[in-house]
């Protein structure tokens, strides 16, 4: 008798499904997975690490506030004990060190981000959502109907099914796919130091042939110093893993704002980490969308890449929505998220390249000059009047540039399409104006009557400084000519 040899057992693999499923945990991730679950979808979470993790990035600025309290969470971030950013010192432009007192109204926040990004996707588990965490997400496949996503956790494998793929995996993008550099290749160099926050100003940033520092105080004591330049200044420097921070302490020394570090040993290890700014070409589809710097990466200059996650959340989170609404407008939803991502990218670039534009003493240095943007072009025409007095008995219609068009928006807790003012002077169509639509107020001024009988028609609605306000509006953006 011949005995066969049995096959060798293999572990059972878990299987589970969701509707939503959110690969990464950082502050875009939990965002969009909170508000989704909110929206009344069943969402799941899948976060590599375990949480409090280290984490660069601990600078928010001021325009955070308000999106931490429209999602509830500005109480909690408060509380923790982080670090209002209230000045700063600066030599940037020219050899000069400016000091920066920062008015109440205008104060970043220095962060954790380990407890930052906690505090976010507590939020996330308090409305519902689950997280598998720590858990690895391995490349995602397309299948009828959805995605299967293999997943290794430390308890063994699992296999996700979803309806809706969302990566919020940063910059190793779990989807792939090929990014559009809007910069050139950037590196930063970061360590922290012990320092004592009595005598160690809040924020630092100074400017050096080739290439920036930026440092500022940690909750805790800590104070992080980071130094951005091109990566082949590296190479040329013949440095390698083991010198990287004998190089960091040298830039630090020929610094006026970062000289004291030098003489200190970091506290940690000098790491290197990709500062280079990209954008995707196509963030969304019907059934899969790229949320933060999955999205886009913008340059470390703004200080603002924990704004533009949540902000990119937030806009993801009606997106995915409206696709998975029975009676979702799916065209417009993906119309509103491609041409928001794309239109905040845009903006970035230009902002940044006016900034190293600022920069003289070394422009014309390879760093400064692939970065740096000419000024914008002026012009000599003088600006609009705001006081409308001596159009009162004047009729006004739109002028021949001004154009109503079709454009996705966000109405309620969908996209749609609406019709929006288009002209040269705005950067992209305005469908409303202080929440109020355009479109029937433009289409009054037809050349028929006087602004004085059209801001009293506009009072019916509205109240009359609100009225007359649109009014400056649009005679600002030149969007208003005298009838003949």
């Amino acid at each position: 008798m011949t005995l066969r040899a049995r096959p060798a057992a293999t572990a059972a693999v878990s299987r589970a499904e969701t509707e939503v499923c959110v690969i990464g945990a950082g502050p875009a991730g939990s965002v969009c997975a909170r508000r989704l679950s909110e929206l009344g979808h069943r969402v799941l979470v899948v976060e590599r690490h375990p949480f409090p993790r280290p984490h660069v990035g601990e600078a928010l600025t001021p325009a955070v506030r308000p999106l931490l309290h429209s999602l509830g969470t500005l109480p909690a971030v408060r509380g923790a004990g982080f670090l209002a950013c209230t000045e700063s010192s600066v030599r940037w432009a020219d050899d000069l060190v400016r000091h920066v007192r920062l008015p109440a109204s205008a104060t970043g926040l220095t962060v954790c981000r380990g407890r930052f990004d906690q505090l976010l996707l507590d939020a996330a588990r308090s409305a519902g959502v689950e997280v598998l965490q720590p858990a690895f997400a391995r490349r995602p496949r397309r299948e009828a109907g959805g995605w299967t996503v293999p997943v290794t956790t430390p308890e063994g494998a699992r296999l996700l099914r979803a309806r809706f793929l969302v990566d919020a995996a940063g910059r190793s993008r779990v989807l792939g796919g090929r990014v559009t550099r809007t910069g050139p290749r950037t590196i930063a160099l970061h360590a922290t130091w012990r320092a004592d926050p009595y005598e160690t100003p809040a924020t630092r940033v100074e400017a050096l042939p080739d290439g920036w520092l930026w440092g500022t105080l940690l909750p805790g004591g800590n104070y992080r110093a980071m130094a951005f330049t091109d990566p082949e200044r590296l190479r040329r420097s013949g440095v390698r893993k083991t010198s990287l921070e004998s190089h960091f302490r040298s830039l630090l020394a020929g610094s006026e704002l970062f000289g004291g570090l030098a003489r200190e040993r970091p506290r940690d290890l000098v790491r290197v980490c990709d500062a280079t700014s990209y954008f995707h070409p196509d963030p969304a589809g019907e059934d899969h969308l790229s949320i933060g710097e999955a999205a886009f990466a913008i340059d470390p200059l703004s200080s603002s890449g924990v704004e533009k996650a949540l902000q990119s959340a937030m806009s993801g989170a009606v997106t995915v929505h409206t696709l998975l609404s029975e009676n979702g407008d799916r065209t417009a939803a993906l119309a509103y998220y491609r041409d928001s991502q794309r239109h905040s990218a845009e903006q970035h670039v230009k902002w940044a390249g006016g900034h190293y534009g600022e920069h003289r003493p070394h422009q014309g240095n390879a760093f400064w000059r692939r970065r740096a943007l000419p000024p914008p072009a002026t012009t000599s025409a003088p600006a609009s009047p705001t006081d409308l007095a001596h159009l009162m008995h004047r009729r006004l219609r739109l002028t021949p540039a001004a154009q109503l068009v079709s454009t996705p928006c966000v109405v309620g807790d969908q996209v749609s399409f609406r019709p929006a003012l288009s002209h040269p002077t705005l950067a992209r169509p305005v469908a409303y104006l202080g929440g109020l639509a355009l479109a029937p107020l433009a289409e009054s001024l037809s050349g028929e009557h006087t602004l004085a009988e059209t801001l009293r028609a506009w009072s019916r609605t509205m109240p009359p400084e609100r009225a007359m306000a649109i009014a400056r509006w649009l005679h600002r953006h030149d969007l208003v000519s005298v009838a003949c």
